[in-house]
């Protein structure tokens, strides 16, 4: 399997579903508000997390100029999701209402090891410091 394909596949398919709940977020779709309702979250925290989401879903596919909001995004999804985890668990909700997030957690981490393994590193500028120039570190 090539590099570009062990990159995009956990990525892309990551970004769909964080696409996909996003947009389900925002257009208040009958599940999440049902989800928000149950775990005792207001609603506007529904339109909230789908603007969020719908920009990290963006910033997975189209961030590679941005490496630093690549990284915000995977950070902002893991813990939308480690959220949702707990925030199950606490309600005392089965593992049927846990395991799309649980899922979509350990995606999430497949999906940023393989932007950590195969996303080349950013060019730094190194400050040289001058012949003859004596720096007290």
């Amino acid at each position: 399997m090539t590099t570009k394909l062990k990159y995009w596949i956990p990525t892309g398919l990551l970004a769909a579903m964080i696409f996909i709940s996003g947009v389900a977020n925002v257009t208040h779709q009958p599940r999440p508000m049902q989800a928000a309702l149950h775990l005792g979250y207001p609603p506007y925290i529904a339109t909230e997390l789908g603007i969020w989401k719908l920009l990290a879903a963006v910033t997975f596919v189209f961030g590679s100029r941005w490496p630093r909001l690549k990284e915000w995004a995977f950070a902002g999804v893991f813990f939308n999701l480690s959220g949702a985890l707990v925030a199950h668990t606490a309600s005392g909700d089965g593992l049927a209402d846990s395991a799309p997030a649980g899922v979509l957690l350990l995606l999430t981490g497949i999906a940023y090891v393989a932007h950590r393994r195969f996303t080349p590193e950013p060019h730094t500028t190194t400050v040289h410091t001058p012949v003859g120039v004596v720096t007290h570190d």
